[in-house]
């Protein structure tokens, strides 16, 4: 099952947003990051969002055009619930769930002032689960698997960067949160699928 390129695009932008997010909270914290631990981050996120979307095309290819739409549609309202849940932090003031900002400081327990390639890797797992899940229940477009992870990785990389470089202006200003826009926008994403 191909997706068009339109829809393609903004579904990696929006799934990068944890990237974003996870960039954004390490900026805030002086957190320092190399540019290999956010190529590690980027190389490992947008390879497994890649592969599962590849994986996706064969296992959409085996269930009815109608039920690949119902499915693909549960997948992606689903996570933006979850994107909901980890944008509005007084969802969980009294105990801190499973949100991107908690999986970056649990990882990140070396040296706090630094995030190691080993930490980068595993931040990169934690943050794909929901690359999977959407890569799996979409399939992606007809082109070559080397483009397809060439954009998914830059974009990836993009993300990255403009979060560290959103939270170092942050750590200095005041911060509003806009995470919730993804969840937003993911949610418009799944609807997309079932018209």
């Amino acid at each position: 099952m191909t997706i068009s390129i339109y829809f393609f695009i903004l579904l990696v932008i929006v799934l990068s947003m944890d990237a974003f997010a996870a960039g954004l909270s390490y900026g805030m914290e002086k957190v320092q990051v190399s540019f290999l631990s956010v190529f590690i981050i980027a190389l490992l996120s947008g390879s497994m969002l890649t592969l599962s979307q590849l994986a996706g095309n064969i296992f959409l290819d085996l269930i009815p055009a109608k039920l690949t739409k119902g499915i693909s549609f549960s997948i992606l309202f689903l996570l933006s619930l979850y994107k909901f849940y980890d944008a509005l932090p007084h969802l969980h003031k009294k105990e801190p769930g499973l949100t991107t900002r908690t999986i970056s400081e649990k990882i990140n327990k070396e040296d706090k002032a630094v995030l190691s390639c080993r930490e980068a890797a595993l931040l990169a797992f934690a943050l794909s689960v929901d690359n999977v899940s959407a890569g799996l229940c979409t399939g992606t477009v007809s082109l070559p698997p080397i483009i397809l992870l060439f954009l998914t990785t830059t974009i990836h990389f993009l993300s990255i960067h403009l979060g560290l470089f959103t939270g170092g202006l942050l750590s200095r200003k005041s911060s509003h949160n806009f995470a919730w826009l993804g969840a937003a926008i993911l949610m418009l994403l799944s609807f997309m699928r079932i018209f």
